[in-house]
């Protein structure tokens, strides 16, 4: 590693994510992403000088209707943009209606929501909402007092299976989760 004192910050992204209760078995999920220039640059086109300042700043809400985690509605706040032709990406988002948050989800963004037909900001948000959504999901269900049959009505046994190493198909987790809801293993 290099050393500390001889680092310059350039530049910084923050994201944050919050998940709210909005329904019955609906979870709004808002994220927002923040860049910013910590130092002067110069364009690449012209030459001119950049002064440090903010970038991008995006706020993207899903609506996400469970069990199945499908996204209901899609909106797209661009309160600061490099350039005005970026506003025109706000639109690129509405694919992800009807669009289930589960295996395969990223791939999905990544090949139609990608390269030219959208923006690498906005989609690198919507991938990190995507498994906040589902933490924040379960959070709101388990915010009730309810058993575990009643957390997970309606969902597929496999919804945790093989999103980390904890919750491996051949681990103690998966198997003690399906212990408790019908004595079988995860079918693989």
């Amino acid at each position: 590693m290099d050393n500390p004192g001889t680092r310059i910050p350039v530049h910084s992204r923050s994201m944050s994510i919050t998940t709210y209760l909005t329904g019955d078995d609906s979870i709004m999920v808002e994220g927002v992403l923040k860049d910013d220039r910590l130092a002067r640059t110069f364009s690449l086109t012209t030459g001119d000088g950049i002064e440090p300042g903010t970038v991008h700043h995006f706020t993207v809400r899903l609506i996400i209707k469970g069990p199945g985690l499908v996204i209901d509605e899609v909106e797209v706040d661009m309160d600061h943009v490099p350039r005005e032709d970026c506003l025109r990406t706000r639109e690129s988002l509405k694919p992800l209606v009807g669009q289930a948050i589960a295996p395969g989800f990223t791939g999905w963004v990544k090949k139609n929501l990608g390269c030219a037909r959208g923006c690498t900001h906005l989609n690198a948000l919507v991938i990190s909402m995507a498994s906040a959504a589902v933490q924040g999901f379960w959070s709101a269900r388990t915010s009730r007092r309810e058993d575990l049959r009643g957390a997970t009505k309606g969902m597929s046994q496999k919804f945790l299976i093989d999103t980390c190493w904890v919750w491996r198909a051949e681990g103690p987790r998966a198997a003690e989760l399906a212990s408790l809801l019908n004595g079988a293993p995860f079918e693989e």
